[in-house]
């Protein structure tokens, strides 16, 4: 220790912080307060610093986040030396997120209150999915009804060349080729490519969702003679890509498709990947950019500045401006392709069941409101009849 820097004891920290010893002897315990050093009676000393780590502790622990992601985030902003005016950015973020749900959840208890018995179980079942982000994006994903609403609106590409067809090509398979994909949904990818599947190939579809991974089944259940002709094999199989545990090794390609920014511990599941792949093997992840589909948002809080839109916000964590810099930590060789295309929408009912679909409130409140916001919609599609948004969205393809 450095006898010149000043040192406490877990009881001093406790007497200026209210903290208690015994949660101070907890958080050790869990290594997320290491301490810097020992009397020579054995007790635990601490610097400073320490106070300014037992204060983010404390902050993540309010905002809802587990011990185990506080360590992950703890471990990462050590490594990358976070100062502390940017720790306590990062905080405030996080904090003006919380306030934006608690308004939320405050207006639709409010609406439960007043609205009438027949409405009111509605209202009341709709609040519970306004708890977490955690509880949003599960109730989000528990089935594929919120992504055929979304889906709908992307028939309005102005590339003829499909997303799907796009990122199949960019997987570049070959007969034999053993494949992963991390976050499967529905199995869309696999069903509009399944006939030029090469022979022999075997696919592991994986997504946290029983819901979507038995949708997954059901979808490609059509199509079992025929995959039986031709060799090709399909296992299915629940994942949490947080803790990505996978028995099977060794895999030529591994994909994940606009899943990544839900994935909380992304350096461990990066790592993991990486782990999987063959040497000679290849990653390849799609995501957003920061101005993917600017116009609908904008629409939005035009309209509501209350409708929450939790995966705009999500999204961010791993778009095409920040995934290679996250990539590189992992894989010697990052390409990032952009997929050409925006959406010409002439059909109003298709950008509300685009939104309707949006975690958290937004349903509660086009239940509500929802012929004037088709109102605004209509009036923005004046006078050539199309409402224009431009997509942002493409490909990285990584190399071991």
């Amino acid at each position: 220790m450095n006898k010149d820097k000043k040192y406490y004891t877990a009881g001093e920290i406790a007497g200026l912080t209210g903290v208690s010893t015994r949660t101070i002897r907890f958080y050790d315990k869990k290594g997320l307060l290491a301490p810097s050093g020992y009397t020579e009676s054995g007790y635990r000393l601490y610097d400073k610093e320490a106070f300014a780590v037992l204060q983010q502790i404390l902050m993540f622990k309010y905002l809802g986040f587990s011990l185990e992601q506080i360590r992950t985030m703890l471990q990462s902003e050590n490594q990358d030396r976070v100062k502390m005016k940017e720790h306590l950015c990062r905080q405030e973020k996080l904090l003006q997120q919380k306030r934006r749900q608690l308004d939320a959840l405050i207006e639709t208890v409010n609406f439960a209150q007043e609205c009438n018995e027949e409405d009111r179980w509605d209202s009341m079942l709709k609040l519970l999915s306004l708890l977490t982000e955690e509880e949003k994006m599960a109730e989000q994903y528990r089935t594929d009804d919120n992504l055929n609403r979304r889906i709908r609106i992307h028939s309005y590409n102005t590339n003829p060349y499909s997303w799907m067809e796009w990122v199949y090509d960019h997987l570049d398979l070959k007969e034999g080729d053993k494949i992963l994909e991390i976050g499967c949904g529905n199995g869309l990818l696999w069903r509009d490519n399944i006939h030029r599947l090469p022979e022999g190939v075997s696919l592991f579809l994986t997504d946290y969702s029983e819901g979507m991974l038995a949708q997954a089944k059901k979808t490609l259940e059509p199509y079992e003679e025929e995959l039986r002709a031709r060799k090709i094999a399909v296992h299915f199989e629940v994942a949490d890509a947080n803790q990505l545990h996978i028995k099977e090794k060794e895999f030529d390609k591994i994909i994940a498709d606009h899943m990544l920014y839900h994935v909380e511990n992304r350096e461990a599941c990066l790592k993991t990947v990486r782990g999987l792949l063959k040497t000679d093997g290849t990653f390849c992840c799609t995501t957003v950019g920061l101005h993917h589909m600017k116009e609908l948002h904008d629409l939005v809080t035009e309209f509501d500045g209350t409708i929450e839109m939790p995966l705009d916000r999500i999204t961010n964590r791993f778009c095409l401006q920040n995934g290679a810099e996250q990539l590189q930590k992992f894989f010697r060789e990052i390409c990032r392709e952009d997929y050409p295309c925006d959406l010409l929408v002439e059909d109003a009912d298709a950008v509300y069941d685009y939104v309707y679909s949006y975690p958290g409130n937004a349903a509660l409140i086009l239940d509500r409101k929802g012929e004037r916001f088709k109102k605004l919609i209509r009036d923005k599609m004046k006078p050539d009849g199309v409402f224009l948004i431009h997509k942002e969205t493409g490909i990285f393809v990584c190399r071991r």
